[in-house]
C-alpha cells in the first residue's frame, strides 16, 4: 500500500509574488492525479498570502503556509517538512509547471526503483521564443558518474525527488547562502541515491519574460562567498554522511571556479579579503584539486594581488 497521500507534492516559495503566483497555482493544479501544492510565503508585503489564501477555496490540495522573510532556502526547507507526496517538485513563484511533461515523467518515476532521483528537461520561455534546455536520454546513471560529468544540472526546478530519500537523509537547502543553494541542494541528493534517471521531456517553464524575475548583479559580501560557504555546507555534510568525499571533487571545483569567474566584483576590504582567503583554505584542505590552480595560490597567500589579477584575467578571456 501506497503510504504517501499523494503521488507529488510542489513546493513553492513566494516572496512578493501576487502578480504571477495564480498562473504558477493554476497550471500545477492541472497535473493528474492532483498533486499537493505548498505554497510558503516567505514575509511577502505586497498580498501574497491573501492571493494564494482566496485559491484555496477553488483548490483543496491548497496549502499555504506564511514565515517571517528568511529567504527562499527557508521557505523551501518548510515546503520539505510539510510535504505528504511521494515525490517532490520544486517551482518558483513567477514559473509554472509543463503539464504534460511532468504527467508523462512521472509515469517513468514511478517504474523506477526505489532511491532514484529522476532529471528532466525545462523550457527556458524568453520574449523572441520558448527554448527546450535539453538532458540526456539515459535511465541508469549513477551518482558518481553523473557528478563528474558535464550534464550536471545546477536547477532543482526540472528534478523529481524522492520525498523518502530528501527527509531520511535530512537533506535540506542551505540556510545563509545567498545563491548555488539549487547545486547545494541537488549534490547532496545525488551523493544519497542510488541512480539518476534523466529524461529529455520538459517538465518546467523557466520565465525569461518579468523584469522582476531577472538576476541583478549583487556585490554584498554573502552574495559574493556564497559559492565558497555552498561548498563548506556540502563538505560537512558528505564528512557527516561517510561518504567519500573525492565523489565530490569535480563539483566542489567548479563552484569555486564560479567564484573566480563572477563573484569577485565590488569592493573588498582587507578583513573581507582574509576571511575569503581563508575560506578557500579550508575547502583545500578537504578537497585539494581545487589547490592545484593558480588562483588558488594567489588568492589565499597574496587575495589583494589575486582580485586584481583575477579582473585583469576575466576582462580578457570572458569579456568581462
Amino acid at each position: 500500500m501506497n503510504k504517501y497521500q499523494y503521488n507529488l507534492s510542489i513546493i513553492i516559495p513566494a516572496y512578493n509574488a501576487a502578480r504571477f503566483i495564480e498562473r504558477t497555482i493554476t497550471e500545477a493544479s492541472q497535473i493528474v492525479p492532483t498533486p499537493e501544492i505548498i505554497v510558503v510565503d516567505d514575509g511577502s508585503q505586497d498580498g501574497t498570502y491573501h492571493v494564494c489564501k482566496g485559491l484555496q477555496n477553488k483548490l483543496s490540495t491548497l496549502y499555504v503556509y506564511t514565515q517571517k522573510n528568511a529567504g527562499v532556502s527557508a521557505a523551501r526547507n518548510l515546503g520539505i517538512k510539510y510535504a505528504h507526496g511521494k515525490w517532490l517538485f520544486f517551482c518558483d513563484s513567477d514559473d509554472w509547471v509543463d503539464v504534460d511533461g511532468i504527467t508523462r515523467v512521472l509515469k517513468i518515476a514511478n517504474e523506477q526503483k526505489e532511491n532514484t532521483l529522476m532529471l528532466a528537461a525545462m523550457n527556458f520561455v524568453k520574449p523572441d521564443g520558448v527554448y527546450l534546455h535539453i538532458v540526456p536520454e539515459k535511465h541508469n546513471i549513477k551518482p558518481h558518474e553523473y557528478l563528474a560529468s558535464n550534464n550536471f544540472q545546477g536547477s532543482s526546478c526540472n528534478h523529481l525527488f524522492p520525498n523518502k530519500l530528501i527527509k531520511g537523509n535530512h537533506i535540506q537547502f542551505p540556510i545563509g547562502v545567498v545563491n548555488t543553494e539549487d547545486s547545494n541542494f541537488n549534490i547532496k541528493a545525488i551523493c544519497c541515491c542510488d541512480n539518476i534517471c534523466s529524461v529529455n521531456i520538459p517538465i518546467y517553464n523557466y520565465n525569461h519574460l518579468n523584469e522582476e524575475a531577472c538576476h541583478k548583479t549583487n556585490f554584498s559580501m554573502n552574495w559574493r562567498i556564497g559559492p565558497l560557504l555552498s561548498s563548506l555546507d556540502i563538505i560537512r555534510f558528505i564528512e557527516i554522511k561517510g561518504i567519500d568525499i573525492s565523489i565530490v571533487f569535480q563539483q566542489i571545483d567548479r563552484l569555486v571556479e564560479y567564484y573566480y569567474r563572477s563573484h569577485i566584483y565590488g569592493k573588498h576590504t582587507t578583513d573581507e579579503l582574509r576571511d575569503i582567503s581563508q575560506l578557500l583554505r579550508s575547502i583545500g584542505q578537504k578537497c585539494p584539486n581545487i589547490t592545484i590552480s593558480p588562483k588558488y595560490k594567489i588568492m589565499t597567500h597574496l587575495p589583494v594581488v589575486g582580485i586584481c589579477l583575477l579582473r585583469i584575467y576575466n576582462r580578457i578571456k570572458f569579456g568581462k
